[in-house]
């Protein structure tokens, strides 16, 4: 069976929230197969010639490619990022790990920094059961205009809300409204976004007017 074929097959598997064996020996071949241009894509060197290739690979790689998005490798993912669907002009630095068994959804204008973990898969709590590799899925959705801070880890099933940032080191385990700053382990929320942030930075410091007026449009 092509890598198609396997695709339509396991797509709504994978995405149901039903368990299954994934050490299924189709599935892995599968799995194989998606993973195998990211081998390539972490391999492409940083020229003008690898920065080519590496937008060429994603095309071909990710679940949905939004233009302007740029990985920075190394970049790993269980299923070869062919179950993460990027808007537009995302940014994810490198040594980044998506755990894309289910759908990641990355929403336009998000920046992701170095050394996090996006993981939509869960295990079976009882050890009786969990060791015959039983697993089911929980699909993320991040959304636009998100900033997630290094070495943020984001659970399976969670909701991200646009506009919101994550800080570094933070473990998510509840959806984050909109417009939110949300830190710590677990996550909890540290404050609102507000009107003030489009003026002051850096603990109140002014934001120059030449910015305001060449960036402020919208």
């Amino acid at each position: 069976m092509d890598e198609e074929a396997m695709e339509k097959k396991y797509h709504t598997m994978l995405n149901s929230g039903e368990i299954y064996d994934c050490f299924n020996e189709e599935l892995l071949m599968y799995q194989y197969q998606c993973c195998h241009r990211l081998d390539a894509y972490n391999a492409t060197p940083d020229t003008v010639e690898g920065f080519k290739e590496r937008d060429k690979l994603l095309k071909e790689t990710v679940g949905t490619y939004g233009e302007g998005l740029y990985i920075l490798p190394p970049i790993k993912a269980n299923f070869g990022l062919k179950h993460v669907h990027f808007g537009k002009n995302v940014f994810v630095n490198f040594n980044n790990n998506f755990v894309d068994d289910a759908d990641i959804f990355i929403g336009d204008n998000t920046l992701i920094a170095p050394n996090c973990t996006i993981a939509t898969a869960e295990h079976l709590i009882s050890p009786r059961l969990r060791k015959h590799n039983l697993q089911y899925n929980k699909p993320i959705h991040i959304g636009n205009n998100v900033w997630i801070g290094s070495g943020v880890i984001i659970l399976s099933g969670i909701t991200i809300g646009d506009n919101s940032i994550v800080g570094a080191g933070s473990v998510v385990t509840k959806d984050v409204e909109p417009n939110t700053v949300v830190v710590g382990n677990p996550a909890r929320v540290l404050r609102k976004i507000t009107e003030e942030d489009d003026h002051f930075y850096n603990r109140g410091k002014e934001i120059p007017q030449e910015i305001l007026d060449k960036y402020l449009k919208d």
